[in-house]
């Protein structure tokens, strides 16, 4: 059924004109809530706003997209009429004055109705949403893995965290179960305090995320009739094991220590190391021409993360694995997005050929190189100081720059 389809067609499994929607609500109701609660000068910009639509929304997800791509300094950037930096894409599709107010109301719930008590309340619909569409587009294969990744944020934030061991060691920490070809199957975002009474926080979010792949009541101290393994690994710290497929085997990693000592572990880190290297690769290829920006709002910079990064590459993953004989890198599936969002026209190879002046015969390599103008080098009897003859200009070419340029 996906076989013929686009990458469009793929990212839209995604990011639903029901996400679509309900983004665009919100905004909406934001822009009117904030206005409403102000006294607006005369020459604020708000006065401008004015409630947006879906082809709006969509139109601002594709200026996101293209903005990862596509680098400036800054947003205004983009509309500057500077030579350096002028672009035909940016004024194209919208205003400055709009897309800077989409940006500014972006919302994704209801400040009055949602749920204080709940700190994710801001991105909770939307991330519900979004995590529904990763369990059920794909089915993961025999090996899947947890782990946590960041999003670089150092404003105020009661659960913002600091990993020292990260590349952007403050953010907003996220717990991801993916498998090996980088696709994410779920994501819970770590808003403080989230184990559950008699759990630890590892214990808690392995069985959260797992919980559509573990059934319920068959977690012991040891292995049991279904053979499930609970075991302990002494290592520079204790490190709990939970495996359906191992048993307690300790193997030789083919390393050494620095005292010249082979390094034993269970089979089952291992394992899970090679399997873990599926969050990791889902991570590199999320920060390939990533539209995270710079931001107050950190629910801006947690959506756009999952939305227009984690949200992506799935799509990627997926158009690939149907398209076998075709398949795009992260910027290309981007850019067939962007082209497809803002209606701009693809630069692809074939449709450079369609562009070609028409009735113009192809020339063979020996037609272009008759074609091609001659030159003639300056024959010269002086020598560089390794005894070689020293290059002088075409005589031809300086004769034809001269009278262009006016100089003998």
């Amino acid at each position: 059924m996906l076989a013929n389809k686009e990458p469009y067609d793929y990212f839209k499994l995604f990011l639903t004109d029901d996400i679509q929607n309900c983004m665009v609500l919100e905004t909406n109701r934001n822009a009117d809530q904030y206005l409403k609660s102000i006294r607006l000068s005369r020459s604020s910009r708000f006065h401008s706003w004015e409630p947006i639509v879906l082809e709006d929304m969509t139109k601002f997800i594709g200026l996101l997209l293209w903005m990862g791509v596509v680098k400036y300094p800054n947003i205004a950037d983009y509309w500057s009429k500077a030579e350096r930096y002028e672009n035909s894409v940016a004024p194209k599709i919208m205003s400055r004055n709009k897309f800077e107010l989409i940006l500014r109301f972006w919302h994704f719930s209801d400040n009055k109705t949602s749920d204080k008590s709940d700190r994710l309340y801001k991105i909770r619909n939307i991330l519900d949403k979004i995590n529904f569409n990763f369990e059920h587009l794909l089915t993961p294969g025999e090996i899947i893995a947890v782990d946590e990744s960041m999003i670089p944020f150092r404003g105020r934030l009661k659960f913002r965290q600091y990993i020292p061991s990260k590349r952007h060691k403050y953010g907003v920490k996220l717990f991801k179960i993916c498998d090996v070809n980088g696709f994410t199957y779920k994501i819970i975002i770590y808003e403080g305090k989230q184990s559950i009474s008699g759990q630890s926080l590892g214990e808690t979010i392995v069985l959260s995320l797992c919980e559509k792949y573990l059934e319920k009541g068959e977690i012991f101290g040891k292995e049991d009739d279904n053979g499930i393994v609970v075991s302990k690994f002494k290592d520079k710290r204790d490190i709990f094991l939970l495996s359906t497929r191992h048993k307690l085997d300790i193997i030789d990693t083919g390393k050494q220590s620095r005292k010249k000592e082979s390094i034993l572990k269970p089979d089952v880190i291992l394992f899970h190391n090679a399997g873990k290297a599926g969050i990791d690769l889902s991570d590199q290829l999320a920060s390939y021409s990533t539209p995270v920006r710079k931001s107050i709002r950190w629910y801006h910079k947690v959506m756009t993360e999952i939305l227009l990064n984690t949200s992506v590459i799935n799509a990627q993953i997926m158009y690939n694995m149907k398209h076998y004989d075709s398949k795009m890198n992260v910027k290309q599936f981007r850019e067939s997005l962007i082209d497809k969002m803002l209606n701009l026209r693809p630069t692809s190879r074939k449709l450079a050929q369609q562009m070609t002046v028409p009735n113009t015969p192809k020339l063979t390599g020996n037609q272009r190189r008759s074609a091609a103008p001659k030159h003639k080098i300056e024959e010269t009897e002086e020598k560089c100081p390794r005894n070689r003859k020293l290059r002088k200009r075409c005589s031809e070419c300086y004769k034809k720059i001269s009278q262009e340029k006016g100089f003998r």
